[in-house]
């Protein structure tokens, strides 16, 4: 349904995208993850036809950006960042200009009601926008992207000044959308991507760094699987116990336990699940359990992982560009 493939994006000397490409599937929801600069506006922008692409390609259900942009914009509904409202209208009033801005013509109701009821808009038609708070005029904007009743929805920080209960119901209804439309989601609130996202994108400095689930993202920026076990046992006993399994990589020991209790870090390679095969000796070695589980490194460190480790191979190689430059000179 999405597809970009190599596109750049230069503002004079600035590079803001570099070379990305990624697709998205019909009925998909992508979670658009990044640091603030890193260039998910860019790249929604030129989704949307907002800006053009200083180079590769953009198309979104089959239509080129750049050939076709109007053809795009008829697909897509578009909730930007920066919330473009007209403050002397009414609620009501906004809603209907933009229905008829789309040529609902004989749907314009029909879709008026929907999104009203959608986003809990009911009972402000018939007050200014202006007026409104931050909440209310988020979810007004989320009704304009989502009158036409688009194909495609991009939405930029949608559930931005919402409070907790508000922001529940938004991300109910884009589940609800997901089946029947292609959603990409930008937030810095990586737990809400979690809930929502069918797929994470990772963008750093212009690049897309990461591409794929929550546990795809943690097994890249992980070698190993992690356990943490803490049983009622003496070190000596334990560790003989422990070293019986060649599938255990590493034994890391924790220090802060009750006397008495023998509790530790467990690693293994990705390729190993030792929760099996730890419940057996746990049983053979007949341990009273302390505590036993699978210990998975969170959306927020993979998070930071994946955008650390890039910034510091950009850094590096800019140094080794100076180097040779300066070599050169």
């Amino acid at each position: 349904m999405i597809e970009l493939k190599d596109v750049c994006k230069n503002y004079g000397d600035t590079r803001a995208l570099i070379d990305v490409s990624f697709s998205v599937k019909k009925g998909e929801i992508i979670g658009f993850v990044g640091p603030n600069g890193a260039g998910k506006s860019t790249a929604m922008k030129i989704i949307t036809t907002y800006t053009a692409p200083t180079s590769g390609k953009a198309v979104v259900g089959g239509y080129d950006v750049l050939e076709s942009p109007l053809d795009v914009r008829r697909l897509i509904g578009y909730l930007p960042e920066t919330v473009p409202l007209y403050y002397d209208l009414l609620v009501g009033e906004y809603l209907e200009f933009i229905g008829k801005a789309r040529h609902l013509n004989g749907r314009l109701q029909q879709r008026l009601d929907w999104v009203v009821e959608a986003a809990g808009l009911k009972d402000t038609l018939n007050r200014k926008i202006g007026v409104l708070s931050k909440g209310f005029k988020q979810r007004t904007c989320l009704a304009q992207a989502l009158i036409h009743d688009p194909e495609v929805l991009i939405l930029d920080e949608p559930t931005s000044g919402l409070d907790p209960l508000q922001i529940i119901g938004i991300r109910n209804l884009i589940r609800s959308l997901a089946h029947e439309k292609t959603i990409i989601l930008s937030t810095h609130i990586l737990p809400e991507v979690a809930t929502i996202a069918d797929r994470i994108l990772v963008i750093n400095d212009g690049r897309i760094v990461g591409d794929g689930s929550f546990e795809q993202l943690r097994q890249q920026v992980t070698q190993h699987n992690s356990y943490y076990i803490a049983v009622k046992s003496t070190k000596k006993d334990f560790q003989a116990a422990i070293k019986s399994m060649p599938e255990i990589e590493a034994v890391e020991f924790d220090d802060e336990v009750p006397r008495g209790v023998v509790g530790c870090h467990v690693y293994a390679s990705h390729q190993v699940d030792l929760v099996e095969k730890l419940n057996e000796l746990i049983q053979s070695q007949k341990w009273n359990v302390v505590e036993f589980q699978r210990e998975r490194i969170s959306l927020e460190e993979s998070f930071i992982k994946l955008t650390q480790a890039t910034s510091t191979n950009l850094n590096s190689n800019t140094t080794e560009v100076e180097k040779q430059e300066g070599g050169a000179a």
